[in-house]
């Protein structure tokens, strides 16, 4: 989709509305005018409100009011009707879609991105990477000492991100598979209050989305991963790596998770126009500028050498 294509897409919106609706009383509100406000989880936070400032400098009219708050906060506004739109970083899980569909919900499901988990350490530490069966053990209470993974004498002290956020359900499904946290923890209500914990603690163990990376401390390092049980079709085993775009893209790195917007069936206005702002060329662009994957774009992976770009 091309830019100057999103305001015809936007307007496009409004009439096929109106012609659901019946046009003898105008709506006061179309997709480029009017004032919605959209729940957000707080792991993707940093790509919302950069979406959100770019589509009110192109339409002044129109107002987005971000809440932050966890996925299954904001699932559950969704699913009692008190919201018009939500950003979740994660998909629905089983149990939820079986509500939904017991309860005859109705919405709509845009996926936005894939959003990828950084494991981070204290700059003090020497241990750079991990494979996802070291990961398991450390929650799961196995593994205490740094030592225990080629590292220091030295506690691991875990941080959790809250129970009903994203991170918290992803690190569940994708490090323990679906098996519970055992081990020690200490609960972390924010991705800015886990950069600052991990920071401050020689021997802590984070977790953050990588939008976040962007207020990444001095002395806060992100881990590579391995995951041993990587499909063979993709010829990466023994390998580690970085939670950078090109290997979320590939699926080589292991602890990942889609973006989507969830939305009420009928929306018509500011809830739809900014719905298709994220999901148009521009507001992929922004996705990608903040070191996710776009997920309604095509994506070009450039390899960087000392002669220059390989494509």
């Amino acid at each position: 989709m091309k830019w100057n294509n999103i305001p015809a897409l936007l307007f496009l919106v409004a009439g096929l509305s109106c012609i659901w609706v019946g046009c003898e009383e105008q709506k006061s509100e179309t997709p480029t005018k009017g004032t919605v406000t959209v729940l957000v989880s707080e792991s993707v936070q940093p790509v919302i409100e950069a979406e959100q400032q770019k589509f009110q400098d192109l339409y002044p009219q129109a107002h987005v009011n971000l809440v932050s708050m966890t996925a299954r906060e904001a699932i559950t506004h969704l699913f009692n009707d008190t919201t018009q739109l939500i950003v979740s970083s994660r998909p629905l899980n089983h149990e939820e879609r079986n509500v939904a569909s017991r309860s005859n919900l109705k919405f709509a499901e845009y996926k936005i991105a894939v959003d990828g988990l950084a494991f981070l350490v204290n700059n003090l530490n020497t241990v750079k990477e991990l494979r996802t069966t070291q990961l398991d053990s450390i929650y799961s209470g196995l593994i205490t000492q740094w030592k225990g993974v080629g590292g220091k004498m030295q506690p691991i002290i875990i941080a959790l991100p809250d129970q009903n956020s994203a991170d918290f359900e992803v690190v569940s499904t994708k490090v323990l598979h679906g098996k519970r946290f055992t081990a020690p923890a200490n609960p972390i209500k924010s991705s800015h209050e886990m950069l600052d914990f991990v920071s401050k603690i020689p021997g802590a163990l984070g977790v953050v989305s990588i939008s976040w990376l962007g207020e990444k401390k001095e002395n806060v390092q992100i881990l590579d991963l391995m995951d041993p049980a990587a499909a063979d079709s993709l010829d990466i085993k023994g390998q580690y790596f970085a939670p950078l775009q090109a290997h979320l893209y590939r699926h080589f790195y292991p602890v990942t998770s889609d973006v989507y917007i969830y939305s009420k069936a009928d929306n018509y206005g500011v809830a739809a126009g900014f719905t298709a702002f994220i999901t148009s060329a521009p507001g992929q662009k922004i996705v990608l500028n903040l070191g996710l994957v776009p997920a309604t774009m095509p994506v070009r992976l450039v390899e960087l050498t000392n002669k220059g770009e390989q494509q």
